[in-house]
Protein backbone atom coordinates (compact mmCIF):
# COMPACT_ATOMS: atom_id res chain seq x y z
CA UNK A 1 0.00 0.00 0.00
CA UNK A 2 2.83 2.14 0.69
CA UNK A 3 4.58 1.92 -2.67
CA UNK A 4 0.93 2.85 -4.28
CA UNK A 5 0.50 5.69 -2.06
CA UNK A 6 4.38 6.91 -3.22
CA UNK A 7 3.48 6.02 -6.83
CA UNK A 8 -0.18 7.86 -7.08
CA UNK A 9 1.98 11.34 -5.40
CA UNK A 10 4.20 11.01 -8.25
CA UNK A 11 2.17 10.85 -11.39
CA UNK A 12 1.21 14.43 -12.33
CA UNK A 13 -2.56 15.03 -11.47
CA UNK A 14 -4.52 17.80 -11.67
CA UNK A 15 -3.01 19.83 -9.20
CA UNK A 16 -2.73 23.76 -8.49
CA UNK A 17 0.88 24.37 -10.70
CA UNK A 18 -1.06 22.25 -13.24
CA UNK A 19 -3.76 24.90 -13.19
CA UNK A 20 -1.86 27.71 -13.01
CA UNK A 21 0.41 26.53 -15.82
CA UNK A 22 -2.75 26.41 -17.78
CA UNK A 23 -3.68 29.98 -16.52
CA UNK A 24 -0.26 31.65 -18.29
CA UNK A 25 -1.30 29.42 -21.18
CA UNK A 26 -4.49 31.13 -21.29
CA UNK A 27 -3.11 34.68 -20.76
CA UNK A 28 -0.72 33.86 -23.67
CA UNK A 29 -3.14 33.23 -26.19
CA UNK A 30 -5.13 36.07 -25.35
CA UNK A 31 -1.99 38.60 -25.65
CA UNK A 32 -1.34 37.13 -28.90
CA UNK A 33 -3.80 40.61 -30.74
CA UNK A 34 -2.93 43.74 -28.61
CA UNK A 35 -6.11 45.71 -28.94
CA UNK A 36 -4.17 48.80 -28.89
CA UNK A 37 -0.87 51.34 -29.77
CA UNK A 38 1.35 50.33 -27.57
CA UNK A 39 3.01 53.88 -27.48
CA UNK A 40 -0.16 55.82 -26.81
CA UNK A 41 -1.98 53.96 -24.55
CA UNK A 42 -1.80 55.26 -20.60
CA UNK A 43 -1.31 52.74 -18.17
CA UNK A 44 -3.42 52.84 -15.28
CA UNK A 45 -4.74 50.83 -11.94
CA UNK A 46 -6.69 47.49 -13.26
CA UNK A 47 -5.06 47.24 -16.48
CA UNK A 48 -4.33 43.17 -16.79
CA UNK A 49 -0.25 42.73 -17.93
CA UNK A 50 1.78 39.71 -18.69
CA UNK A 51 5.37 39.55 -19.10
CA UNK A 52 7.48 37.36 -20.77
CA UNK A 53 11.07 36.43 -20.04
CA UNK A 54 13.06 34.99 -22.56
CA UNK A 55 16.85 34.54 -23.02
CA UNK A 56 16.92 31.01 -20.94
CA UNK A 57 16.46 30.31 -17.36
CA UNK A 58 19.43 30.61 -14.67
CA UNK A 59 19.52 29.21 -11.49
CA UNK A 60 19.11 32.49 -9.51
CA UNK A 61 16.02 33.15 -11.63
CA UNK A 62 14.17 29.47 -10.05
CA UNK A 63 15.45 30.70 -6.84
CA UNK A 64 13.96 33.99 -6.99
CA UNK A 65 10.52 32.58 -8.42
CA UNK A 66 10.50 34.50 -11.46
CA UNK A 67 8.68 32.86 -14.52
CA UNK A 68 9.07 32.81 -17.71
CA UNK A 69 5.69 33.92 -18.34
CA UNK A 70 4.16 35.62 -15.56
CA UNK A 71 0.17 37.96 -15.36
CA UNK A 72 0.61 40.98 -13.18
CA UNK A 73 -2.40 43.95 -12.26
CA UNK A 74 -1.57 47.45 -12.20
CA UNK A 75 -2.17 48.25 -8.29
CA UNK A 76 -4.25 51.06 -7.08
CA UNK A 77 -1.06 53.45 -6.75
CA UNK A 78 -0.26 52.39 -10.58
CA UNK A 79 2.24 49.45 -9.81
CA UNK A 80 3.26 46.46 -11.07
CA UNK A 81 4.96 43.73 -8.82
CA UNK A 82 6.55 40.58 -10.38
CA UNK A 83 8.24 37.99 -8.25
CA UNK A 84 11.90 37.74 -8.94
CA UNK A 85 12.31 41.59 -10.39
CA UNK A 86 10.23 43.61 -7.17
CA UNK A 87 7.92 46.59 -8.05
CA UNK A 88 8.06 48.85 -11.10
CA UNK A 89 5.88 52.20 -11.03
CA UNK A 90 4.15 52.56 -14.26
CA UNK A 91 1.84 55.34 -13.69
CA UNK A 92 1.79 57.55 -16.58
CA UNK A 93 3.59 55.50 -18.82
CA UNK A 94 2.79 53.89 -21.97
CA UNK A 95 3.21 50.00 -22.51
CA UNK A 96 6.86 50.18 -24.06
CA UNK A 97 7.91 52.70 -21.86
CA UNK A 98 6.76 50.36 -18.96
CA UNK A 99 8.71 47.69 -20.70
CA UNK A 100 11.95 49.58 -21.08
CA UNK A 101 12.11 50.52 -17.54
CA UNK A 102 10.98 46.60 -16.48
CA UNK A 103 14.33 45.87 -19.06
CA UNK A 104 16.55 48.00 -16.90
CA UNK A 105 15.43 46.60 -13.74
CA UNK A 106 15.86 43.41 -14.90
CA UNK A 107 19.16 43.59 -16.37
CA UNK A 108 20.41 44.14 -13.12
CA UNK A 109 19.96 40.98 -11.61
CA UNK A 110 20.02 39.16 -15.16
CA UNK A 111 22.05 39.84 -17.77
CA UNK A 112 20.82 37.68 -20.72
CA UNK A 113 17.46 38.24 -20.13
CA UNK A 114 15.31 40.25 -22.65
CA UNK A 115 11.79 41.21 -21.19
CA UNK A 116 8.39 41.18 -23.04
CA UNK A 117 5.77 43.10 -21.83
CA UNK A 118 1.85 43.10 -23.22
CA UNK A 119 -1.45 44.24 -22.11
CA UNK A 120 -3.94 41.53 -21.99
CA UNK A 121 -6.87 43.25 -20.19
CA UNK A 122 -7.64 46.66 -20.21
CA UNK A 123 -8.89 48.64 -17.36
CA UNK A 124 -12.87 48.96 -17.43
CA UNK A 125 -13.88 53.23 -16.70
CA UNK A 126 -16.84 55.31 -16.00
CA UNK A 127 -17.32 58.08 -18.16
CA UNK A 128 -20.30 60.80 -18.14
CA UNK A 129 -21.27 62.63 -21.66
CA UNK A 130 -23.43 65.11 -21.89
CA UNK A 131 -24.86 66.96 -24.32
CA UNK A 132 -26.16 66.80 -27.54
CA UNK A 133 -26.49 63.07 -28.05
CA UNK A 134 -29.20 60.71 -28.13
CA UNK A 135 -29.08 59.20 -24.65
CA UNK A 136 -26.90 61.20 -21.79
CA UNK A 137 -25.64 59.71 -18.80
CA UNK A 138 -22.75 57.65 -17.43
CA UNK A 139 -21.15 54.64 -19.02
CA UNK A 140 -18.93 51.77 -18.44
CA UNK A 141 -15.94 51.04 -20.60
CA UNK A 142 -12.67 49.82 -21.63
CA UNK A 143 -10.06 52.13 -21.29
CA UNK A 144 -9.12 51.50 -24.81
CA UNK A 145 -12.08 53.07 -26.23
CA UNK A 146 -12.21 56.38 -27.46
CA UNK A 147 -14.56 59.10 -27.30
CA UNK A 148 -16.14 58.03 -30.48
CA UNK A 149 -16.85 54.68 -29.07
CA UNK A 150 -18.92 56.80 -26.13
CA UNK A 151 -20.84 58.65 -28.12
CA UNK A 152 -21.91 55.81 -30.40
CA UNK A 153 -23.20 53.67 -26.69
CA UNK A 154 -24.86 57.31 -26.46
CA UNK A 155 -26.72 56.18 -28.74
CA UNK A 156 -24.94 59.03 -31.17
CA UNK A 157 -24.95 62.45 -31.88
CA UNK A 158 -28.45 64.46 -32.29
CA UNK A 159 -29.04 66.08 -35.66
CA UNK A 160 -27.80 69.31 -34.13
CA UNK A 161 -24.76 68.40 -32.42
CA UNK A 162 -21.49 69.86 -32.89
CA UNK A 163 -18.49 66.95 -33.88
CA UNK A 164 -16.38 69.29 -31.53
CA UNK A 165 -16.38 68.99 -27.74
CA UNK A 166 -14.72 68.53 -24.70
CA UNK A 167 -13.39 65.66 -22.16
CA UNK A 168 -12.85 66.87 -19.29
CA UNK A 169 -10.93 64.88 -16.68
CA UNK A 170 -11.07 63.77 -13.25
CA UNK A 171 -7.92 65.94 -12.52
CA UNK A 172 -9.78 68.57 -14.26
CA UNK A 173 -7.81 68.96 -17.10
CA UNK A 174 -9.50 70.05 -20.46
CA UNK A 175 -9.07 67.69 -23.57
CA UNK A 176 -10.56 69.11 -26.96
CA UNK A 177 -11.68 66.42 -29.40
CA UNK A 178 -12.44 67.13 -32.94
CA UNK A 179 -15.02 63.66 -34.79
CA UNK A 180 -14.49 65.40 -37.95
CA UNK A 181 -12.96 63.20 -40.36
CA UNK A 182 -9.35 63.79 -41.85
CA UNK A 183 -9.32 63.47 -45.45
CA UNK A 184 -5.43 62.42 -45.29
CA UNK A 185 -6.35 59.33 -43.00
CA UNK A 186 -9.42 58.63 -43.33
CA UNK A 187 -10.14 58.99 -39.23
CA UNK A 188 -11.46 61.60 -36.85
CA UNK A 189 -9.06 64.46 -36.19
CA UNK A 190 -8.50 63.78 -32.45
CA UNK A 191 -10.17 61.03 -31.00
CA UNK A 192 -8.61 60.52 -26.94
CA UNK A 193 -9.29 57.42 -24.92
CA UNK A 194 -12.10 57.90 -22.64
CA UNK A 195 -10.53 58.24 -18.66
CA UNK A 196 -11.75 57.17 -15.75
CA UNK A 197 -14.10 59.89 -13.92
CA UNK A 198 -13.75 62.15 -17.17
CA UNK A 199 -17.38 64.08 -18.40
CA UNK A 200 -17.53 64.14 -22.58
CA UNK A 201 -19.61 67.39 -23.65
CA UNK A 202 -21.02 68.10 -27.00
CA UNK A 203 -23.09 71.50 -27.54
CA UNK A 204 -25.04 72.65 -29.83
CA UNK A 205 -23.56 73.14 -33.71
CA UNK A 206 -23.09 76.82 -34.00
CA UNK A 207 -22.65 77.70 -37.59
CA UNK A 208 -24.59 74.47 -39.41
CA UNK A 209 -24.03 72.70 -42.87
CA UNK A 210 -27.22 70.29 -42.78
CA UNK A 211 -26.24 66.91 -44.72
CA UNK A 212 -29.95 64.76 -45.88
CA UNK A 213 -29.15 61.27 -46.65
CA UNK A 214 -32.44 60.31 -48.27
CA UNK A 215 -32.34 56.27 -48.20
CA UNK A 216 -33.59 55.27 -45.10
CA UNK A 217 -36.36 53.49 -45.84
CA UNK A 218 -38.66 51.21 -43.29
CA UNK A 219 -40.29 47.60 -43.38
CA UNK A 220 -44.21 49.02 -43.88
CA UNK A 221 -44.74 50.08 -47.80
CA UNK A 222 -43.28 53.63 -46.68
CA UNK A 223 -40.61 55.73 -49.06
CA UNK A 224 -37.76 57.31 -48.48
CA UNK A 225 -37.34 59.27 -44.69
CA UNK A 226 -34.38 61.92 -44.84
CA UNK A 227 -31.59 61.17 -42.41
CA UNK A 228 -30.17 64.97 -41.63
CA UNK A 229 -27.11 65.19 -39.76
CA UNK A 230 -26.05 68.73 -39.04
CA UNK A 231 -21.79 69.58 -39.21
CA UNK A 232 -19.94 72.55 -38.57
CA UNK A 233 -19.23 75.05 -41.47
CA UNK A 234 -15.40 75.41 -42.42
CA UNK A 235 -14.91 78.97 -44.19
CA UNK A 236 -13.66 78.68 -47.87
CA UNK A 237 -14.53 74.74 -48.30
CA UNK A 238 -15.75 73.08 -51.17
CA UNK A 239 -18.58 70.55 -51.92
CA UNK A 240 -15.51 68.22 -52.16
CA UNK A 241 -13.48 69.13 -48.86
CA UNK A 242 -17.02 68.97 -47.11
CA UNK A 243 -17.27 65.51 -48.20
CA UNK A 244 -14.47 64.04 -47.44
CA UNK A 245 -14.35 65.97 -43.62
CA UNK A 246 -17.84 64.35 -43.09
CA UNK A 247 -16.53 60.72 -43.41
CA UNK A 248 -15.86 60.52 -47.47
CA UNK A 249 -17.42 59.89 -50.58
CA UNK A 250 -19.13 56.06 -49.74
CA UNK A 251 -20.29 53.73 -52.69
CA UNK A 252 -23.69 53.91 -51.82
CA UNK A 253 -23.68 57.86 -53.02
CA UNK A 254 -25.15 58.44 -56.14
CA UNK A 255 -22.87 61.91 -56.45
CA UNK A 256 -24.71 62.71 -60.15
CA UNK A 257 -27.82 62.77 -58.49
CA UNK A 258 -26.99 64.39 -54.97
CA UNK A 259 -27.01 68.23 -55.47
CA UNK A 260 -26.34 71.55 -53.15
CA UNK A 261 -29.53 74.05 -51.93
CA UNK A 262 -28.60 77.52 -50.81
CA UNK A 263 -30.28 80.65 -50.38
CA UNK A 264 -29.08 81.53 -53.91
CA UNK A 265 -30.64 78.23 -55.76
CA UNK A 266 -29.64 74.60 -55.92
CA UNK A 267 -26.69 73.46 -57.95
CA UNK A 268 -25.04 69.85 -58.44
CA UNK A 269 -22.46 67.96 -56.64
CA UNK A 270 -21.22 66.85 -59.51
CA UNK A 271 -20.68 67.70 -63.20
CA UNK A 272 -20.29 65.06 -65.95
CA UNK A 273 -16.95 65.15 -67.94
CA UNK A 274 -15.67 67.53 -64.76
CA UNK A 275 -15.51 66.38 -61.50
CA UNK A 276 -17.23 67.71 -58.29
CA UNK A 277 -18.72 71.34 -58.35
CA UNK A 278 -16.58 74.05 -57.33
CA UNK A 279 -19.00 76.18 -55.65
CA UNK A 280 -17.78 76.81 -51.97
CA UNK A 281 -20.64 75.71 -49.00
CA UNK A 282 -21.26 78.32 -46.44
CA UNK A 283 -23.54 77.84 -43.20
CA UNK A 284 -26.84 77.42 -43.77
CA UNK A 285 -26.75 74.93 -47.52
CA UNK A 286 -28.05 71.63 -47.08
CA UNK A 287 -26.15 69.54 -48.84
CA UNK A 288 -29.02 66.49 -50.41
CA UNK A 289 -26.69 63.14 -51.01
CA UNK A 290 -28.79 60.73 -53.05
CA UNK A 291 -28.12 56.98 -51.11
CA UNK A 292 -28.86 53.84 -52.47
CA UNK A 293 -28.83 50.66 -50.78
CA UNK A 294 -28.69 47.41 -53.01
CA UNK A 295 -31.70 46.55 -52.49
CA UNK A 296 -35.86 46.98 -54.25
CA UNK A 297 -38.52 47.80 -52.33
CA UNK A 298 -42.09 46.15 -53.36
CA UNK A 299 -45.33 47.23 -52.30
CA UNK A 300 -49.04 46.64 -52.71
CA UNK A 301 -51.26 44.13 -54.04
CA UNK A 302 -48.21 41.56 -54.38
CA UNK A 303 -47.89 38.03 -52.49
CA UNK A 304 -44.71 39.19 -50.66
CA UNK A 305 -44.17 42.81 -50.28
CA UNK A 306 -40.77 43.75 -48.65
CA UNK A 307 -37.06 44.15 -50.13
CA UNK A 308 -36.03 42.29 -53.15
CA UNK A 309 -31.77 42.41 -54.13
CA UNK A 310 -31.28 44.32 -56.85
CA UNK A 311 -30.37 42.70 -60.03
CA UNK A 312 -28.81 44.85 -62.81
CA UNK A 313 -30.51 45.63 -65.83
CA UNK A 314 -33.74 43.63 -64.30
CA UNK A 315 -37.50 45.64 -64.96
CA UNK A 316 -40.00 46.42 -62.67
CA UNK A 317 -41.75 43.93 -64.07
CA UNK A 318 -38.99 41.40 -62.96
CA UNK A 319 -39.52 42.46 -59.40
CA UNK A 320 -42.96 42.01 -59.44
CA UNK A 321 -42.48 38.45 -60.52
CA UNK A 322 -39.83 38.16 -57.75
CA UNK A 323 -42.49 39.11 -54.83
CA UNK A 324 -44.74 36.32 -56.00
CA UNK A 325 -46.27 37.75 -58.80
CA UNK A 326 -50.00 39.96 -58.17
CA UNK A 327 -52.88 39.48 -55.96
CA UNK A 328 -55.87 38.49 -57.97
CA UNK A 329 -57.64 41.92 -57.33
CA UNK A 330 -54.55 43.72 -58.39
CA UNK A 331 -54.09 46.94 -60.77
CA UNK A 332 -51.14 45.63 -62.91
CA UNK A 333 -52.08 48.56 -65.45
CA UNK A 334 -52.05 51.40 -62.02
CA UNK A 335 -47.98 50.13 -61.19
CA UNK A 336 -45.71 53.22 -60.55
CA UNK A 337 -41.64 53.19 -59.72
CA UNK A 338 -40.78 55.95 -57.24
CA UNK A 339 -37.83 57.23 -57.30
CA UNK A 340 -35.41 60.04 -54.54
CA UNK A 341 -39.60 60.34 -53.53
CA UNK A 342 -40.13 61.24 -57.07
CA UNK A 343 -42.73 59.09 -59.35
CA UNK A 344 -40.72 58.20 -62.65
CA UNK A 345 -42.75 56.07 -64.25
CA UNK A 346 -46.60 54.18 -64.37
CA UNK A 347 -48.31 51.78 -66.31
CA UNK A 348 -46.76 49.83 -68.87
CA UNK A 349 -43.69 52.33 -68.92
CA UNK A 350 -43.15 51.96 -65.31
CA UNK A 351 -43.08 47.72 -66.06
CA UNK A 352 -40.91 47.88 -68.37
CA UNK A 353 -38.77 50.67 -66.80
CA UNK A 354 -35.01 48.76 -65.62
CA UNK A 355 -35.33 49.36 -61.84
CA UNK A 356 -31.76 51.12 -59.61
CA UNK A 357 -30.90 50.36 -56.13
CA UNK A 358 -33.29 52.31 -53.22
CA UNK A 359 -36.71 52.21 -56.16
CA UNK A 360 -40.09 51.68 -54.68
CA UNK A 361 -42.20 49.50 -56.98
CA UNK A 362 -45.92 49.85 -56.27
CA UNK A 363 -48.38 48.20 -57.57
CA UNK A 364 -52.44 49.17 -56.96
CA UNK A 365 -55.14 47.53 -55.74
CA UNK A 366 -58.22 47.42 -58.51
CA UNK A 367 -60.94 49.74 -58.06
CA UNK A 368 -63.08 47.36 -55.99
CA UNK A 369 -60.79 46.45 -53.58
CA UNK A 370 -59.60 50.24 -52.96
CA UNK A 371 -63.47 50.92 -52.63
CA UNK A 372 -64.37 47.53 -50.79
CA UNK A 373 -65.91 49.91 -47.64
CA UNK A 374 -67.78 51.96 -49.42
CA UNK A 375 -69.42 49.58 -52.23
CA UNK A 376 -69.97 47.54 -48.33
CA UNK A 377 -71.85 50.32 -46.64
CA UNK A 378 -74.28 50.93 -50.09
CA UNK A 379 -75.23 47.53 -49.94
CA UNK A 380 -76.19 47.65 -46.60
CA UNK A 381 -78.13 50.83 -47.23
CA UNK A 382 -79.33 48.52 -50.31
CA UNK A 383 -80.66 46.09 -48.35
CA UNK A 384 -82.09 48.17 -45.83
CA UNK A 385 -83.92 50.26 -47.81
CA UNK A 386 -85.35 46.84 -49.75
CA UNK A 387 -86.55 45.50 -46.43
CA UNK A 388 -88.10 48.73 -45.14
CA UNK A 389 -90.03 48.32 -48.32
CA UNK A 390 -91.28 45.05 -48.21
CA UNK A 391 -92.35 45.61 -44.52
CA UNK A 392 -94.44 48.72 -45.91
CA UNK A 393 -96.80 46.76 -48.30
Amino acid sequence: MLILLIISLIVPGDTSDDVSVRSETQFQEFSIFEPVDRNEYILGAGDVLQVVIEGGTSEAMIISGLSSISPCQVSGDGAIQISGIGQLDVTGMTINQAEDALQQITRLYYNRATVGLTLLQPRSVKVWITGMVARPGRYTLYAINRVSDLVAAAGGMSSYSSRTGWMVTASGDSIFVDLHFDPATGRPVFDPFVDGGAGVIFELVKSPVYVVRPGIRNYNDAYAVPEVETWEASPGETIEELMYRIGGITGDVDLSRSTLITSRGTAPVWIPNQGFADQLVQAGDTLRLVVHGNDIYVAGAVHQRGIISYTPGASVRVYVERAGGKVYNANMGGTTIIRDGVQIASGEEALDTEALPGDVIEVPYGWVAQHAQQIGILATVVGVTSVIINLSR
